[in-house]
């Protein structure tokens, strides 16, 4: 009696399984039909905008694969798009060969005019095939339009050593510095051809947070925001270093537009925060100022504490942060 395979990525994506030779046809063919005589062709609610290579490494769990892929949908939804999920399988199915699925969706509103087709190509691949990853993803490509490339639990030496010709083609590269941090993996190091359009999803989820506390620091000098100022460290749940680095580096760049040149000595860090918080930041003076910053747990609120001065002020604030399809939407088109 022979044992089960455990599933892959690949075998939890959803979509239609197919020869990797079948994909491109069937992709031509799969939105020529009508849906409805008085609906008009289908082709019309896919005005694509762009293409999104989703990339996964050995180390995604099948549920946080499956929940990548469920925010890339939900970002489909608004920006219509064609997804290339990039399915890696480890030496246990190394004997496998390339495997493709096409997975399409429309989503319908109030009338049949607000309708809105997505459609994903998915292709499962043994780790002894990478190098051949850019000659078939190229096939699938919408020509013509730009191209994004999210990167999860990639390594960065295989991203330098395999990757680069996705990246060179790319009009920007996507990232979430909070997994990548839980494997140790430091993409910051990596030579990018382009670093400005290298973007942190954990950085993109924190706008609402940098604009709550912006609007409330601009009410105060900025030499009282700098004098006396000792230490500024921002505290996460290990799900969330990356927002807190994110959050110290925010804080590291205000400050010094606050300083205009002159010399900061300041420390930063980063720490871990208590079970009752998501985030915290915190800023100590050597004149009893302060600042204390709080996120819920639950994401649904946030507190500040601040006395720079002239009294202690005590404040909630209306800040969570980004969901996973807008997180997505404020790092390719904004951040």
């Amino acid at each position: 009696m022979t044992t089960a395979e455990p599933p892959t990525i690949f075998d939890v994506m959803p979509g239609q399984q197919m020869p990797v030779s079948e994909v491109s046809p069937m992709l031509s063919s799969m939105w020529s039909e009508q849906f409805d005589p008085t609906a008009g062709n289908a082709s019309e609610f896919r005005a694509s905008q762009m293409n999104i290579i989703l990339h996964f490494g050995l180390k995604t769990s099948l549920e946080e694969a499956k929940a990548r892929f469920d925010d890339a949908i939900e970002f489909a939804q608004k920006y219509p798009c064609r997804i290339i999920t990039l399915c890696p399988m480890g030496r246990e199915r190394s004997d496998r060969l390339l495997q493709g699925k096409i997975f399409s969706l429309c989503y319908i509103g109030e009338s049949m005019r607000d309708q809105c087709c997505t459609e994903a190509v998915i292709l499962g691949y043994p780790t002894r095939e990478a190098g051949f990853l850019s000659s078939q993803v190229s096939i699938w490509l919408e020509n013509d339009l730009p191209t994004y490339h999210w990167f999860n639990r990639i390594p960065a030496e295989r991203i330098t050593e395999m990757h680069m010709d996705f990246v060179k083609r790319c009009r920007r590269v996507i990232y979430d510095s909070s997994i990548e941090m839980e494997d140790g993996n430091d993409l910051t190091g990596i030579d990018w051809p382009r670093k400005e359009g290298v973007i942190d999803l954990a950085w993109a989820r924190l706008l609402p947070v940098r604009q709550s506390l912006g609007q409330f620091l601009s009410s105060v000098e900025p030499s009282r925001l700098i004098d006396g100022l000792q230490k500024v460290e921002a505290r996460g749940k290990v799900s969330h270093q990356g927002e807190a680095a994110n959050l110290v580096k925010w804080c590291r760049e205000c400050l010094a537009s606050c300083a205009k040149g002159a010399e900061l000595s300041v420390e930063f860090a980063t720490g871990d925060c208590p079970e009752e918080h998501l985030l915290e930041l915190e800023w100590t003076y050597n004149d009893g100022k302060h600042l204390f910053w709080t996120l819920q747990a639950d994401g649904s609120g946030a507190q500040v504490t601040a006395d720079f001065g002239k009294g202690r002020r005590s404040a909630p604030m209306q800040a969570k942060l980004l969901s996973g399809d807008k997180a997505l939407a404020e790092a390719m088109f904004f951040a």
